[in-house]
């Protein structure tokens, strides 16, 4: 069996077990709007999978240079969750998903097309984040240009350093909540019995 009809047999089970679990409720109240998203998702990730393995879709257009203003986020809009591994909580079905994506992952063929196809990265990399699936090499981003670690600034000024170490260490530093006294309960005081 090739890569695409394996990832579509991968998905097909994975939308069965999205469709029956939503049903249920297990995505919490009114997960209907949520369950369609996420099943309605993984069919287009399976379509674009299989029409980028069939060499049907062009080359990709090169992208304007100029920056297009996004609109601004809509809070109401429905978005599936960003956390790694986030569905298989939910759908107990999507561990042994998972591990089949392990295995079509570590297949040859789908390593040599992710390297011939870029694209493939922008389906497989959601899929691996919700299933909790470690990115393999040729599927990890390299990092930003832009982006720097943050650090912690200096104090605005000397005096300012100087007046926080003059107070006593006690107050400069607040011991963690496990370090501190147990606290006394106002108890009752003990009943005296008359004899």
């Amino acid at each position: 069996m090739d890569v695409a009809r394996r990832f579509r047999a991968l998905i097909d089970t994975l939308c069965d077990a999205v469709a029956r679990r939503g049903a249920a409720g297990a995505f919490g109240p009114g997960s209907g709007a949520l369950t369609i998203l996420l099943w309605t998702r993984l069919r287009r990730y399976a379509t674009s999978l299989l029409r980028l393995c069939a060499d049907d879709v062009s080359a990709p257009r090169p992208r304007p240079s100029r920056r297009r203003a996004r609109p601004p986020a809509n809070p109401a809009r429905l978005a599936l969750p960003r956390r790694t591994a986030w569905l298989l909580a939910p759908v107990p079905e999507a561990v042994a998903a998972a591990g089949q994506l392990r295995a079509l992952l570590a297949d040859p063929e789908l390593q040599r097309r992710i390297g011939e196809e870029p694209r493939l990265g922008r389906i497989l990399r959601p899929l691996c984040r919700c299933l909790g699936v470690k990115l393999p090499a040729p599927l990890r981003l390299p990092p930003r240009a832009g982006s720097r670690k943050r650090t912690k600034p200096a104090p605005a000024s000397s005096a300012h350093a100087r007046g926080a170490e003059s107070r006593p260490l006690a107050c400069r530093f607040r011991p963690p909540a496990a370090c501190a006294p147990p606290r006394r309960r106002n108890r009752a005081p003990p009943l005296v019995r008359s004899r």
